[in-house]
């Protein structure tokens, strides 16, 4: 399933977060994209996807409950482009709702200028005060620094590392897997329940009420 329509600024560049469309298929692969190394070489695939399987992932996000998902658009005069996709995956209502964050930018242009953190801040946002949840789980390999950066940045805690959990440019690299908690009072203490928060989290509480923040002031709405 596709999420709302979501806009804001980062920088110079206007972003819209929305849903993606069975002919914004191609756009994953045109120039590239998906099939570049660089872009996939730390998502622990080895393969690179052609035009059908991005039509099959489609048919598959769009029928999936579990799933919300936002194409992540560059909009200039009135032109929207398709550089990436971000979502909420595996959601799950059970006990403690929770669910997995995922980002990508396939378009290489347009990294490192903060894009990726922004639209976590944006879903992240989405996830704890629309859907309730009370945690988001992601994991980021060793060597991708950028989306370690990116996640820290919204208050997303290391949890544990797992050792050579992937095999990249020759070598075996491990993986840390991050979870981020609602920092809204009721999901929070829910969370904790009366035990002792580590020090991590409190710096991290910080982290995620500042990415809340940001998105009610600054995101509008299609």
């Amino acid at each position: 399933m596709f999420g709302p329509i979501m806009r804001f600024k980062v920088g110079d560049l206007f972003i819209e977060m929305a849903p993606i469309k069975r002919e914004d298929m191609p756009s994953f692969i045109e120039s590239g994209g998906m099939q570049k190394f660089e872009v996939t070489k730390y998502l622990g695939r080895a393969i690179a996807p052609v035009l059908e399987d991005e039509y099959e992932w489609f048919d598959k996000c769009r029928g999936d409950a579990t799933t919300v998902c936002w194409g992540i658009h560059v909009v200039s005069d009135e032109k929207r482009k398709l550089i990436g996709n971000t979502s909420l995956n595996g959601i799950n209502r059970e006990v403690m709702p929770y669910a997995t964050s995922g980002c990508l930018i396939f378009d290489q242009n347009y990294w490192g200028k903060g894009i990726a953190k922004h639209c976590h801040r944006a879903r992240t946002w989405y996830g704890f005060t629309q859907l309730g949840l009370v945690q988001i789980r992601s994991a980021a390999y060793d060597l991708n620094i950028g989306s370690q950066k990116a996640l820290e940045s919204v208050g997303y805690v290391p949890v544990f590392h797992e050792r050579n959990f992937g095999f990249v440019d020759g070598r075996y690299i491990g993986m840390t897997s991050y979870n981020v908690i609602n920092p809204l009072k009721d999901q929070w203490r829910m969370w904790w329940h009366g035990d002792p928060i580590p020090p991590e989290y409190d710096s991290a509480l910080k982290k995620a009420k500042s990415a809340l923040r940001w998105a009610e002031e600054n995101i509008s709405f299609g």
